[in-house]
């Protein structure tokens, strides 16, 4: 599974596309408000709207389309694990790093069905997260932690880990890795 060309940036680079992230009681970063084509459940309370940064908006609600098409009855979603939501946006640092902030300080990173694909739980072989479920996602340039990283299958963000991405401007450019040609 590779994304399509994304347009968002690596990680490494989040801050010059996105802008700076959130602080617990302090600045929030600019988001916008979609309306999600079928509900899901924060600790078992309804949620129908999501508000991810505005630059990742159009984007998350095209993949909850995708969900809605690829897993059409309540049931499917259910199944599939992705009518259970655990969160987006939470200005906090990564957890078991040195200190660098967590996607989801920027809310251009979402948690579903944390319980069965945690961060520690070995993605395919434990976690429960349909492959169908990260193509989504990957297929509208977001990066599904499980498949590229083994773990964290509940996880999904709107960088890229190909060499494109795009700038705020949304001109195509290409990016280098420090020290190649």
């Amino acid at each position: 599974m590779m994304p399509k060309s994304s347009p968002f940036p690596k990680q490494a680079r989040v801050e010059s596309f996105y802008g700076p992230h959130g602080v617990k009681d302090g600045y929030t970063p600019p988001t916008k408000q979609i309306t999600l084509p079928f509900t899901v459940y924060y600790e078992g309370s309804p949620v129908t709207k999501l508000r991810p940064h505005e630059l990742c908006a159009d984007s998350l609600l095209a993949i909850f389309e995708r969900l809605a098409q690829t897993f059409p009855t309540k049931s499917a979603r259910e199944a599939a694990g992705v009518l259970i939501y655990d969160g987006l946006y939470n200005p906090r640092k990564m957890r078991g790093n040195n200190g660098s902030w967590s996607m989801h300080a920027w809310a251009i990173a979402i948690d579903l069905n944390a319980s069965k694909n945690g961060n520690k739980i070995h993605w395919p072989t434990k976690a429960a997260m349909p492959l169908e479920v990260m193509e989504c996602f990957a297929q509208e340039g977001w990066t599904p932690a499980g498949a590229f990283w083994s773990r964290d299958a509940m996880h999904f963000q709107a960088t890229s880990v190909g060499e494109q991405t795009r700038n705020r401007d949304r001109s195509v450019t290409n990016f280098k890795p420090p020290n190649s040609p």
